[in-house]
This record gives C-alpha cells, structure tokens and sequence, in this order.
C-alpha cells in the first residue's frame, strides 16, 4: 500500500446520520464518529435479501466537472460509489433511498494548501502572531482548536486537504485519528515540519526541518518521509504574513536533492515560492507544484504546462492578512502592499488559465480563516475569469492528480471512495457552492445543517 493510500475512517451507522436530519452541527458530530454506536439499519423482511446498497436521489448530479447527470441519483455501497443512475433508471432492489430531489451532488472539496494546526486563540492575546512556529501553546491547547478547524473544513465541503506545513508533525498525527476515527475530519495529506534553511531562521533555532545544502537537505527529506509524509514541502524563499518578499532560500542543486530523494520514495514535492523569482529551477527540478508565485513569465507558464507542474495561487489567503491589519499588528501601510501583492498574483493566474497552466485552489488557511477556505473559488471566477465548472475542477479533478489520488478521489465514479456535497444549487453561480446542505465522508454523513441554520 502507498502511503498516499491512507484515508479517515468514521464507522458512523449510514442509518442513524441520516435520521438526524435537523440536529445542529456539533450533536451530529459527536454521533459520526461513535464506534460504539448500535446498529440502526432498517430491519429486512424474512425472505428478502438485504441490501447494502444506499440511493440518494438529486436534482442533478456533477459527476466530474461539465459532466452533470441531470434528474440522477448516487448509488453507494459502503464506503464506496456503487454507479451513478439516470434520471428514470431502474433503482436496486433494497436499496435504501435518501430523498436529496431538490439539490445538487458534487465530489467531495479538496484543498490543496492548509496548515490546519495553525491556531490562535484570541484569548491568549489581543494579538495573532506573526509566525505561527512561535506559538508558545502547547500540543493540549493546540488541539481542541487543530480538532474545530477539522470540522470547519467539512462543514465547506472539503473532505481532503494537503497541508503544507506543521509544528512537531501534529497534522501527521491529526490525520491519524481521523483515521482512526477519534476525530472528525477531512483526511490528510500531510508534510509534517517541511523542509526549509537557515535563511529563514537561525541555526541555534533548532526547529525540526532545517536543512542547508544538498546532502543535509537529501537527509532531511528522507527523515521526513520515514516520520510518514504524504507530501514533501520545501520553502525556497522568504515570504510569508506581512513578509511580502521572495528572496531565494534554495539553489536548483538544494531544489533538486528534495525532488530526487522525494520522488524516488514516491512522494509528491510542493515548493514555496512567494514571488516566482525561484520557480523556474522549481520547474527544471522536477517538483509537482509551486504554491503562491506573484510573478510567473509566460516561457515559465510554457514549461509548467510542458512538465505538469501546478500552479497553486493562494489569492485569497492575502485578502485574509489584509482585511486583519490591525487584528495581526501590521503596519498600516501593509494595506496597499497587498492589495499589490493580489493584483499581480491575480494576473499572474489569469494568464496561467490561459495558457492551459493545472491551476489548483489552495487556501492556505491559517488561524481563524478556516470558515473562509473555499472562498478562492470565488476568485477564480469573479477575478482569474474561470467558469464555475472550472473554478470545481480546481478543488476536484486537477486537485486529486497533483496529490496522485485521482484513481479514487475527485469524482463520483464507480469504486471511488464516497465523498460528495450536497448543494442548494445548481452551480450555475459560483455562490451556490458555499449553499452546503450536507457532507458525506466515505458513505457516513460527517455534516449536516440543521434547521435553525436554514
């Protein structure tokens, strides 16, 4: 088994979730992830066999971005996807049937750019920090936090994220006991503490992750990858916060030790580069995307079409930073450097689109914008110009092949794992996709809105 392989597993009964239509978020929550829950499927009549076949009927199901079966309903089979029916098709004998006739189906959300264990707690001080490595909390008032920014996620939507950065491995562990079912939430994809130099941090800093030069740098990866990564990430500038600049950290032999040891391993590399001024040697390296660059040239966009390289913008994430000026203690002239900084970052995405770049919706959320995670899909239409099916397949399709999960993520398809939302809408506006009704994770309903939210 691949290490990409390992996925949440919430043995919730389908039938007791999906009896609590119109309990809040925080009840169901606690029933989806009870091991010790009884069984509360239907009983079978003497004689009939049973089924363990689930349908839920919609108004229209999004199998994969532009392919919508109207009036089509969803079959599925434990933690699985059965098939897809067309509207009139004959339903399966013994099926149980989940009436969602007035909304939509979309594949479960990924998230390509989190740090989910990123916190702040307004209570420890009128201030967020400045570098979330800072944080003088420890790993017990972490986690009430890492656990509530894990359910904010589904509550979006988003059923997988890569997360690109922790202190101490705690998104490692975290992704554990969602899998393990103790904790509810999207599966992760993790890169533990990252890779990074000195040049970000002094060397007396001893922060796990720090690695100079391309044999310390080889080493470091391949510790990373023994501690269970699913993903290796490598900070090749600086930048970051109200730190708008991107001043190469790594040369190309650095870059190309990381891919190399990564690859070989069969692990994905994605590389931070703030301004672009490093990705061309993150392109010829080989890494399988670059996250943030302000400034791409368009022979840089050539050879990230030519060699599959994803461009993963994080536009939204300096919206975040600059409508929380005064909450994070920037100086007040940060205001315009971001507005800047978005301006650039926007076009560089526009001509990314149009050059046939793989763009992939990446919040980089941090702190308390979690709730805001899926709102840089709303820029890929209102801004980068994409359509709303387009803007889907970054946070599905293109999504699950930057994290190599596309043979059973990303789609609703046969023998796929069984995430998908439901939506009120039919995604003829971007707007529809935040309208959540609820969220299956695996076949087990791990959100629903209740009544009081409607």
């Amino acid at each position: 088994m691949r290490r990409s392989d390992i996925v949440g597993d919430c043995p919730h009964p389908r039938g007791r979730a999906r009896a609590s239509v119109v309990l809040g978020l925080a009840t169901l929550l606690g029933l989806a992830c009870r091991p010790d829950d009884p069984p509360a499927d239907k009983p079978v009549p003497p004689d009939s066999p049973a089924s363990t076949l689930t349908v839920y009927r919609f108004a229209r199901v999004v199998t994969a971005p532009h392919q919508v079966v109207e009036g089509g309903a969803v079959v599925v089979d434990g933690k699985r996807f059965h098939g897809v029916l067309a509207a009139g098709e004959a339903l399966p004998a013994g099926a149980e049937i989940v009436d969602y006739t007035r909304y939509t189906a979309i594949p479960g959300l990924i998230d390509a750019h989190t740090h989910i264990t990123f916190c702040w707690d307004p209570a420890w001080g009128e201030r967020a920090p400045h570098d979330p490595f800072q944080i003088a909390q420890s790993k017990a008032q972490l986690q009430p936090l890492v656990a509530a920014n894990a359910r904010t996620l589904l509550s979006l939507g988003v059923t997988t994220i890569r997360d690109l950065g922790s202190d101490n491995m705690l998104d490692l562990e975290t992704g554990r006991k969602i899998e393990a079912g103790e904790l509810v939430g999207p599966r992760i994809f993790g890169a533990g503490d990252g890779v990074w130099s000195s040049r970000l941090a002094p060397k007396e800093s001893n922060r796990p992750g720090q690695a100079d030069g391309p044999e310390q740098i080889a080493a470091t990866v391949r510790r990373e990858i023994d501690a269970g990564v699913h993903v290796v990430k490598l900070w090749a500038s600086t930048g970051s916060d109200d730190d708008l600049t991107g001043e190469r950290t790594y040369s190309y032999e650095e870059i190309k030790a990381a891919v190399d040891v990564a690859h070989a391993r069969g692990i994905p590399v994605a590389v931070h580069d703030t301004l672009g001024v490093v990705t061309d040697d993150i392109v010829r390296a080989g890494a399988d995307s670059v996250e943030h660059p302000r400034h791409l040239s368009p022979e840089t966009l050539a050879a990230m079409r030519e060699r599959g390289v994803a461009y993963v913008p994080t536009i939204h994430h300096n919206h975040y930073y600059r409508d929380n000026i005064e909450r994070f203690g920037f100086s007040p002239d940060k205001r315009a450097a971001f507005d800047a900084f978005i301006a650039d970052n926007v076009a560089t995405a526009r001509a990314a689109h149009a050059a046939g770049v793989a763009i992939v919706m990446g919040s980089d959320a941090v702190y308390t914008a979690f709730d805001q995670s899926t709102r840089e899909l709303d820029v890929f239409v209102r801004d980068v110009g994409m359509t709303p099916m387009e803007a889907l397949a970054t946070a599905t399709t293109n999504a699950a092949k930057l994290l190599r999960i596309d043979d059973r993520l990303g789609a609703i398809r046969p023998a796929y794992l069984a995430d998908f939302v439901v939506l009120d809408g039919d995604l003829s506006q971007i707007d529809h996709i935040h309208n959540v009704v609820a969220v299956v994770k695996e076949g087990a309903v791990v959100f629903e809105k209740s009544a009081a939210s409607n």
